[in-house]
């Protein structure tokens, strides 16, 4: 029988349409090429040659089809595993940003659709400030880190993100004589409450988590107050960060309040609470006492934060050591103390070159009114060398040698 030109093998022909025939690994394959055309039918046996040689089949192996989740369906797989990897004082809040500002515009979207562009004309289009932007797109890059985790998108297109520069929080705080003036508006079951957070500093959910077992009335050598648990969202917690947990001073301002407030509350567990006999919250106070009070003593709004910043810069501008309102307000480093309050420290206190010409002049004053006039014969110049051995010295030995 004759060979087959090399062009026709594993080519058949029947019927006018020609056919793939070959044995592999001792099998026999044979597949219709349906065409009647040689050529065509030459470049697809080749095809079919390469795949055997490259996969061992005839075909190519199909690459499972993957199913992009979208954005919402992968917030809501991130939701079931980050709920319990954050603290329970952030979680309402990035559910509350989701709800509210990601998922109406981002739900349906294929994650692997969402562009770099996408995202920043997203936050262009929030109508808040900077850094209420940078936090809205915090659960979202958290979900985005969740889904490139699992290689379910190759480019994090978040990480691309920068975050938008912040101002710094305003700080309006008030005067001695005006928190005086405000104690005196403020309803008077609260005014116990409004003084310790005047003259403590304490963050509200520090303040609000308060025990009387807290308040150590008889610690040597003087009254504390120790900070180490906080009541937020309506639940009991751990402070804020691992400086947060700490003793703080009671002045005397805050020794009378604490006086006051035994007589309202001092029979039951925790030291504030509010006039109907439950926990303090942060949006109590705003809106029943804070918010009445400020209008009743004739003062424009100011958060209540601010009492927070009213006692770092009267303690401040006293002169009161920077550590140790730093360990009152437990902030974590002294930068943060001299980034927010630099403007209310004394000016002795600051590097304006006061200090350093008091010293000078002290200095001055303890020089001998001997110094400088002639004694022995030697110059003025003698008297202020600096020589290791004292010029007055050295000529007395050259001398001697000579």
């Amino acid at each position: 029988m004759a060979r087959k030109k090399k062009n026709e093998r594993c080519l058949q022909e029947r019927g006018g349409v020609f056919y793939f025939r070959k044995r592999h690994n001792g099998q026999p394959l044979k597949r219709s090429l349906n065409t009647t055309d040689k050529k065509t039918a030459q470049d697809l046996r080749d095809i079919y040659l390469a795949n055997l040689a490259e996969y061992g089949q005839l075909d190519p192996p199909v690459e499972p089809v993957v199913e992009v989740p979208t954005f919402g369906k992968l917030a809501k797989d991130w939701a079931e595993v980050h709920r319990t990897q954050v603290r329970y004082s952030t979680w309402p809040d990035y559910v509350s940003t989701m709800n509210k500002h990601i998922l109406p515009v981002f739900k349906d979207v294929p994650i692997t659709e969402i562009t770099y562009q996408d995202v920043v004309r997203f936050r262009s289009r929030l109508k808040v400030g900077a850094k209420r932007a940078n936090n809205i797109l915090v659960p979202m890059k958290s979900v985005f880190d969740f889904a490139h985790r699992q290689d379910l998108i190759q480019d994090n297109v978040m990480r691309k993100v920068k975050r938008l520069p912040e101002e710094a929080p305003e700080i309006h705080p008030f005067s001695y004589e005006e928190v005086n003036r405000l104690l005196v508006a403020i309803n008077p079951w609260y005014r116990p409450y409004t003084c310790v957070g005047f003259f403590t500093g304490m963050r509200a959910g520090e303040q609000n988590g308060l025990a009387w077992q807290d308040f150590l009335e008889d610690m040597k050598p003087e009254p504390h107050i120790f900070i180490h648990k906080t009541y937020v969202y309506k639940r009991d917690g751990i402070p804020k960060t691992k400086k947060s947990k700490r003793y703080i001073k009671c002045l005397p301002q805050v020794l009378n309040a604490l006086a006051e407030q035994r007589k309202l509350t001092g029979n039951g567990k925790h030291i504030f609470l509010t006039q109907d006999g439950r926990r303090m919250t942060p949006d109590h106070f705003r809106k029943e006492v804070w918010t009445p009070a400020l209008e009743k003593a004739g003062f424009d709004y100011r958060p209540p934060i601010q009492m927070r910043h009213s006692f770092a810069t009267m303690m401040l501008s006293a002169g009161e050591e920077m550590g140790w309102v730093q360990n009152m307000l437990g902030h974590a480093s002294l930068q943060m103390i001299f980034q927010k309050y630099y403007a209310w420290m004394p000016k002795d206190t600051r590097s304006d070159g006061k200090a350093f010409l008091r010293s000078t002049e002290a200095t001055a004053e303890k020089v001998p009114e001997s110094q400088g006039r002639d004694t022995g014969g030697t110059s003025e110049s003698d008297e202020v060398c600096t020589n290791i051995v004292p010029l007055a010295d050295y000529r007395r030995k050259k001398g001697a040698m000579v």
